[in-house]
């Protein structure tokens, strides 16, 4: 595995790791972006059972992680925008974009603002074209983020959002996570990501978007009316969307064997 920096704006470099050429001749890369307040570690337990079929590259997204925190900056579009600059960076002009959670939400943007990156994407509990109603939750929480007990706050929300089979293991370390972010990145990240101007949080603002996407879309989410309704905007035939009630957040460490034999069956025919 390769671990470098990769230089994106001025002043901000990401940590990346890049897994290299060894895999199958012919398959499509894929990268993978974490979610809000965590970093590339999410994917520990996914990545042994990708690398010998696929390059995998990982990075952290600024202000999270090893990568550099910037004072500002921390909406949707500047975050696809990153990993776009470390695609080309590394050579990767095709890859299938994975995102959990808000990193959904940046590999949603990655594919509509740079098209010629992006061969297909994956979606893991994915925050996206949610209820209008949703507005004032998110307006409310925004503001209670801006308070010195933010991390506090987004543990709690973290343990809210785990489901009843997650191991004891996995809901200590998410509630550890948000302690290692930048009071400021959690305040502006919550803010961008629900309510800013390049959002893709809420419908009807989310629907012209996610009706862009041109490649095949697969994703897997706890809630079964979020999951038909990411349908229904899924214009490609190749895509497949599931649900997984019995599933926490963060369904791809909980039972990444499981996940991963789902996802590397839509990848096989993605790949042919």
């Amino acid at each position: 595995m390769d671990t470098r920096f990769v230089a994106v704006d001025d002043g901000i470099d990401l940590f990346c790791t890049d897994s290299g050429d060894s895999a199958s001749a012919g398959t499509l890369p894929a990268v993978l972006l974490h979610g809000w307040l965590c970093d590339s570690d999410d994917w520990i337990h996914l990545i042994p059972l990708l690398t010998p079929r696929t390059r995998v590259i990982t990075l952290d997204l600024r202000g999270h992680g090893r990568s550099t925190v910037a004072s500002t900056g921390y909406g949707p579009a500047v975050f696809a925008d990153d990993v776009a600059a470390v695609m080309r960076a590394l050579g990767v002009s095709k890859a299938v974009v994975a995102g959990h959670s808000a990193g959904a939400e940046v590999a949603v943007l990655v594919g509509d603002r740079h098209p010629d990156l992006v061969a297909g994407l994956v979606a893991i509990d994915p925050v996206y074209a949610l209820p209008p109603e949703r507005r004032a939750g998110f307006e409310a929480r925004a503001e209670k983020l801006l308070a010195p007990d933010a991390a506090a706050l987004a543990a709690t929300h973290f343990a809210s959002i785990e489901g009843p089979q997650t191991p004891a293991y996995l809901r200590e370390w998410h509630q550890r996570r948000p302690f290692a972010i930048a009071p400021h990145v959690i305040a502006e990240t919550s803010r961008g990501f629900a309510l800013g101007p390049d959002s893709i949080r809420l419908r009807p603002e989310a629907d012209a978007v996610l009706l862009r996407r041109r490649v095949p879309v697969f994703a897997i989410y706890r809630d079964a009316a979020q999951a038909a309704v990411d349908r229904a905007l899924c214009p490609h035939p190749a895509s497949e969307i599931h649900s997984w009630p019995d599933a926490g957040h963060w369904m791809h460490q909980e039972d990444p064997v499981r996940f991963h034999r789902v996802l590397s069956s839509w990848l096989e025919r993605l790949n042919r």
